[in-house]
C-alpha cells in the first residue's frame, strides 16, 4: 500500500515516534488470542462491503483497533479514513495512520472542526472509504459520546457500526481516556452491536438521540466484553 507524501512535512522526531509506535502495533498484533461476538457478519466482512459504513468506538479501545485493522484489513486493501486532532499527539496519531495506509483528516470538535468533517464527508461519499470514529473526542469527557457521530451518519446516509473490545491482560496509561493496552498474548474479546441507522430527515432533537442510543450500545458493548474476564476490574 503506498505511503502518503504528507509525512515527509512531519517534524523529525513526530516521524520516528510514529514508526517506532505502529512497528508495536505490527508486533502485538500477531499475538493475540481474538474473539468476535455480536453481529459478527458485519465486522468479518467490512472487507467485502461494497459500500462504507462509519465505525464507533471508544477513545481509549483504539489501540486494539489498530492493530486488528493493520493486520486484518489492510491487507485485504480495506479503505479506511480517520479523523486526528490538530494537537502534538493528535499529529503522532496521524502519521501513523498515514504510514499504516490509512486516509487522515485534521481537525476535531473543538479546533477546524468544520474542514475536519468536510474532510471526511469527502472520504466517505466520494473516495468510498469507511471511517473510524472515536465518540467521546480527544478530550473527552470519557464515554460521553458528541452529536458529530450522528451527524455524520445523517450527512452520509452510512449506518454506524458500535464496537468494543477488551482483554485478558492490559496496560492502561494515565491519560485522560485511562488508554488500554493489551498485553502480547493477551485473550481479546470483541464485542460488535446493531447498526444505528440515522435518516437524513433527523432534526437536532433527533441527532441527540442518536447520539444517546450510540452512547448506551458502545457501554453495553463494553460491559459484555470486561464480563468475559471477571479476575480483571470491570470498567466501560
Amino acid at each position: 500500500m503506498p505511503v502518503d507524501e504528507s509525512i515527509k512535512s512531519a517534524p523529525r522526531k513526530t516521524r520516528i515516534i510514529a514508526f517506532l509506535i505502529l512497528a508495536v502495533i505490527k508486533v502485538f498484533s500477531y499475538t493475540y488470542r481474538l474473539r468476535v461476538v455480536g453481529r459478527r457478519d458485519e465486522f468479518l466482512g467490512l472487507t467485502e462491503r461494497d459500500d462504507s459504513m462509519v465505525i464507533a468506538c471508544w477513545h481509549n479501545r483504539m489501540f486494539y483497533f489498530a492493530t486488528y485493522i493493520y493486520r486484518y484489513l489492510f491487507s485485504e486493501g480495506f479503505k479506511l479514513a480517520m479523523m486526528s486532532s490538530d494537537s502534538k499527539d493528535g499529529e503522532i496519531g496521524a502519521t501513523i495512520g498515514k504510514y499504516a495506509g490509512a486516509k487522515v483528516v485534521r481537525g476535531s470538535s473543538s479546533r477546524r472542526g468544520a474542514n475536519g468533517l468536510r474532510g471526511l464527508l469527502r472520504a466517505i461519499k466520494r473516495d468510498k472509504h469507511s471511517i473510524i470514529i472515536l465518540p467521546d473526542g480527544s478530550k473527552g469527557p470519557v464515554y460521553k459520546a458528541k452529536v458529530g457521530v450522528a451527524a455524520l451518519s445523517k450527512m452520509t446516509g452510512k449506518p454506524i457500526l458500535p464496537v468494543s473490545c477488551w482483554a485478558s491482560d492490559y496496560w492502561r496509561i494515565r491519560s485522560w481516556d485511562r488508554m488500554i493496552f493489551p498485553k502480547p498474548f493477551a485473550r481479546v474479546l470483541i464485542t460488535v452491536g446493531d447498526l444505528v441507522e440515522v435518516p437524513r430527515s433527523s432534526d437536532d432533537e433527533d441527532l441527540d438521540r442518536y447520539r444517546v442510543q450510540v452512547e448506551g450500545e458502545l457501554d453495553r458493548l463494553g460491559i459484555e466484553a470486561t464480563q468475559a474476564f471477571p479476575k480483571y476490574r470491570p470498567a466501560i
